[in-house]
């Protein structure tokens, strides 16, 4: 606790002085993750600056800081997965999803010790990276294909890192982890992959939020520049030609805390995520689309295990006017 407390103060610290030396600076918090990083290719390509638009990119250990610093409003923006904005938005905070830009396709995994049999689940205490709809949706699903649901398990919070070191230590049987941190805990920790989110596709869509009342000081203009600067920054990755600077980018943006990976693992955690092109983006955030679909069935997941705190409609919740704006420009 300690260790987070230094970081965010080390981080609002940095996060003032961007803000007071270089004037109106729009702050993005992400977490060390692949899905989200086109937010780091646009700054380090300068596509965020091409549009006119000055964006940090706060990089925060785990997504409990990330949610720390929204919260206190010391970023503007966050990635995280759409499913926990559901469950911000029942805590009464005034979330609002404007995109959903990937989704989670292995990156999650659940993991258990290889000599743990599927029906000695029922009881256990399950280590989550995050107890929200989002993590708890996708453990559900596996649940139902042995017979069990979440009020059969114990859920248990913890950064992702210390969840890794406690299931190596072997104080976790079984947790819900994310790359890079669920690749140690299978090497090191006799761990046996039991699901992933591709075995249940687009079951943890991600993308960009922001607090209403941040949207509404927040110029429309501007707003429509950081998502034009991400799209562009997404064209750019999917080039093969671009393959080599893009893995450099990774190492030093995405995971500019962490030693350099190699190829071959950095390739293994792109495979595990979708980061949507411009064609998928119009059919999951267009009025109707795969994202409506997506929270209309979180919604039913949480009444059916008696976790909707608060009741919301998905309009209200998901403001698609930006994206779709953008989308529809062919000038990126």
């Amino acid at each position: 606790m300690q260790k987070i407390k230094l970081s965010l103060v080390l981080l609002a610290v940095t996060i003032i002085f961007y803000g007071t030396a270089f004037g109106k600076t729009y702050k993005i918090a992400t977490v060390p993750w692949v899905g989200w990083s086109a937010a780091d290719v646009a700054e380090a390509k300068g596509f965020w600056k091409a549009e006119g638009v000055d964006v940090q990119v706060v990089r925060c250990a785990d997504p409990i800081q990330a949610q720390t610093l929204f919260d206190k409003r010391l970023v503007e923006l966050k990635f995280d997965m759409i499913g926990s904005a559901m469950g911000l938005f029942m805590k009464g905070s005034p979330v609002k999803v404007i995109a959903e830009t990937d989704w989670s396709h292995g990156g999650d995994k659940i993991i258990v010790k290889k000599d743990l049999k599927a029906d000695q689940l029922k009881g256990k205490p399950v280590g989550v990276y995050l107890n929200e709809p989002s993590v708890l949706y996708f453990l559900d699903l596996y649940l139902a294909t042995i017979g069990l649901k979440i009020a059969d398990v114990r859920i248990v919070e913890m950064e992702v890192k210390d969840l890794a070191d406690k299931f190596i230590q072997g104080l976790f049987q079984v947790i819900v982890c994310y790359d890079p941190e669920s690749i140690r805990a299978m090497q090191k920790g006799a761990g046996k992959l039991i699901a992933t989110s591709a075995d249940y596709k687009g079951c943890i869509p991600e993308g960009l939020m922001i607090m209403d009342d941040i949207l509404q000081k927040t110029p429309v203009p501007d707003l429509e520049k950081i998502l034009k600067g991400l799209l562009t920054a997404v064209k750019w990755l999917k080039n093969p030609a671009n393959w080599k600077e893009y893995l450099r980018i990774l190492n030093t943006h995405t995971f500019k805390n962490e030693p350099p990976y190699p190829e071959n693992e950095l390739k293994t955690m792109l495979d595990a995520v979708a980061i949507h092109d411009r064609e998928i983006q119009l059919a999951r955030n267009m009025d109707g689309g795969g994202l409506f679909t997506y929270l209309n069935n979180l919604k039913n997941f949480l009444k059916t295990n008696n976790l909707l705190k608060k009741n919301y409609q998905s309009e209200k919740i998901f403001d698609n006017r930006f994206i779709i704006k953008v989308l529809k420009n062919d000038t990126f």
